[in-house]
């Protein structure tokens, strides 16, 4: 059974969580890694010069509760 860490949040306690993940608790590298992945036709180059919180911002709920949640299973199982 997987656990829903967004069961019975609002959206704006959904998008606090997912602020304060993404500001405080992600390294720059890792940040970058996940926009490549979100971003597949960008470089590294291009994902700077568009910004990384303009990208990050620009990605949706529902995309930002899935790397959330990726990111969150991988600290604890590696």
């Amino acid at each position: 059974m997987v656990l829903d860490p967004f069961r019975f949040k609002t959206d704006e306690e959904i998008e606090k969580i997912i602020s304060d993940f993404w500001e405080d608790n992600i390294e720059y590298l890792v940040k970058i890694r996940i926009l490549l992945k979100s971003y597949p036709g960008y470089s590294i180059s291009k994902l700077e010069e568009r910004g990384i919180s303009k990208m990050w911002k620009s990605l949706s709920l529902d995309q930002k509760k899935d790397i959330y949640n990726s990111q969150y299973r991988y600290q604890f199982t590696h």
